[in-house]
């Protein structure tokens, strides 16, 4: 039978992080969001920092997406509008899988998700909090990974 450990290990984790989340008023779904974008962005220590960078730009592109529609409906009506933001932030997050080490595509979209999800209007403190959640769930998806395999290999093979 395999240990129940691990898994008790994540899910405290993500219990313990949900609510420092909800003390740093923080929406405690962000951080799930951004512990999906960990497992998205390889899993591990090294992936981490480029996977935040990624989501955060993909926030970024959503809120210049949203301001792009806005701005251009009056021009352009709804639909052409719409057509215009959504082209342009898809494009600028396919076009990132040419940069050395923010190029994790999948992750712009969890980034760009995010925003859209929020409802929030378009603005820095927007970017600043949906950023927070994303980075609490990195963060924690990165202690729970190193927890738990610190708990599975034996303690011979420990450097």
């Amino acid at each position: 039978m395999k240990s129940v450990l691990g898994p008790v290990i994540v899910a405290l984790v993500a219990a313990i992080s949900s609510v420092l989340c909800a003390r740093l008023n923080i929406p405690v779904w962000t951080m799930f969001i951004g512990w999906i974008a960990f497992v998205a962005g390889g899993m591990s220590f090294k992936t981490a920092p480029p996977t935040f960078v990624c989501a955060v730009l993909g926030v970024l592109l959503g809120i210049g997406g949203a301001m792009i529609i806005t701005n251009a409906t009056d021009a352009l009506g709804s639909d052409l509008a719409l057509l215009a933001g959504v082209f342009l932030i898809v494009l600028a997050a396919l076009l990132a899988q040419g940069l050395p080490f923010a190029n994790l595509v999948v992750c712009y979209f969890i980034g760009m998700t995010t925003f859209f999800a929020a409802g929030l209007a378009p603005q820095l403190s927007t970017a600043l909090l949906l950023s927070a959640g994303l980075l609490a769930g990195i963060l924690s998806g990165v202690v729970a990974v190193a927890i738990s395999s610190r708990i599975a290999s034996p303690a011979t093979e420990r450097p």
